[in-house]
């Protein structure tokens, strides 16, 4: 008897599963692209102290495209989005002011909870970059000297990315608004280059304020 419940209930059970995920009613996958511009805090966090302060970026730009779709036909509210993106990060300590050029590649994790024409944004993920140039500005060369990159400099940058925002969406038109926190777990420089009695550990961060403008295709 028990052998027989099973024989007939679990095909059923197979069936009910079925029919409820092709009634559930999961929002239409989107594609987008656009492009984005970003005011930011940049950074440098030292260990030990170098008296560092903040400087800002404003040549920061963005070419991104999103992807929405559902999560294994379980999470609805999901979304991914890469691109390039070129931006400018430094600090400033006492006796200079040092600017990078870094090229990125974002790979962001979207969360995306819908609402009238609107989205609220949460962002979560990696990135991985590449340190192209460098400039010093002191009170020698106030115009800039540019850095000679050697083995104390590591060109590699990468790390993790997360923040939130709001999205307006009138299709084909989505304006994004977000603020994201992003810390490199890449050292910007040789510890032993000040001393090789006390190293010093610099990993770049950055406070980003960002305007978006997408497309639906």
């Amino acid at each position: 008897m028990l052998l027989c419940l099973t024989l007939v209930t679990v095909p059923l059970s197979a069936q009910e599963i079925t029919r409820v995920k092709k009634e559930r009613k999961l929002p239409v996958k989107q594609h987008m692209i656009g492009v984005r511009g970003t005011y930011a805090l940049t950074g440098v966090h030292f260990n030990p102290d170098r008296k560092q302060e903040t400087v800002p970026g404003y040549r920061n730009g963005s070419l991104l495209y999103t992807y929405y779709h559902d999560l294994w036909g379980t999470m609805p509210y999901f979304g991914v989005q890469t691109g390039v993106t070129y931006c400018q990060s430094g600090y400033k300590t006492p006796s200079l002011q040092r600017i990078y050029d870094v090229i990125q590649v974002p790979l962001i994790a979207q969360f995306h909870i819908d609402f009238w024409k609107m989205r609220l944004l949460i962002n979560l993920g990696c990135f991985g970059g590449y340190r192209m140039s460098a400039v010093d500005f002191t009170e020698e060369y106030p115009a800039g000297t540019p850095v000679v990159f050697d083995v104390n400099h590591h060109y590699a940058d990468y790390g993790l990315q997360g923040g939130g925002g709001l999205a307006f969406s009138f299709h084909p038109f989505e304006i994004q608004v977000e603020c994201n926190y992003q810390y490199s777990m890449s050292l910007i420089e040789n510890p032993a280059l000040y001393s090789n009695e006390v190293y010093t550990y610099g990993y770049p961060n950055q406070l980003m304020f960002s305007l978006a403008l997408f497309i639906h295709l």
